[in-house]
């Protein structure tokens, strides 16, 4: 129960439909941590555990839908494998990435105007943006 409770602790919840963000320690790629009996977890899988009250199974894996690393709202998660995740992440054509980095470079739009524009998430179009994805478009 402990535990629990600290979890809880080190998250800014929201309304049940917006990202709740990790408050404690990231990890090097944006993805919230804690400790739990002795090692380092990633906090949006504690968060699907503690939703669902079951392990997540073997080769599967916590995709967020809000392409947030550090939300670890349950309604965000979801259950997948490396398909669902690669195909997720790949819900952007390249026209479309390139279509972002165009009207970012104009001015006058925001993150979170080409995030709703587009479809997807603010650190997403950051992302694209600062070149950290898609890199060889």
């Amino acid at each position: 129960m402990r535990t629990v409770q600290r979890f809880w602790n080190k998250v800014d919840k929201r309304s049940p439909d917006d990202c709740w963000i990790w408050t404690g320690s990231l990890g090097n790629k944006g993805y919230g941590r804690i400790r739990v009996k002795n090692r380092t977890r990633r906090a949006h899988r504690i968060s699907w555990m503690l939703a669902h009250k079951t392990k997540i199974p073997k080769n599967k894996m916590i995709c967020h839908t809000c392409d947030n690393r550090a939300c670890v709202n349950p309604a965000h998660l979801y259950l997948g494998d490396n398909t669902t995740n690669m195909r997720d992440k790949s819900s952007l054509t390249p026209r479309e990435v390139k279509q972002i980095r165009h009207l970012y470079k104009l001015g006058g739009y925001t993150y979170a105007d080409l995030g709703w524009k587009f479809g997807v998430a603010l650190p997403t179009i950051g992302d694209i943006c600062r070149h950290s994805t898609w890199k060889e478009i």
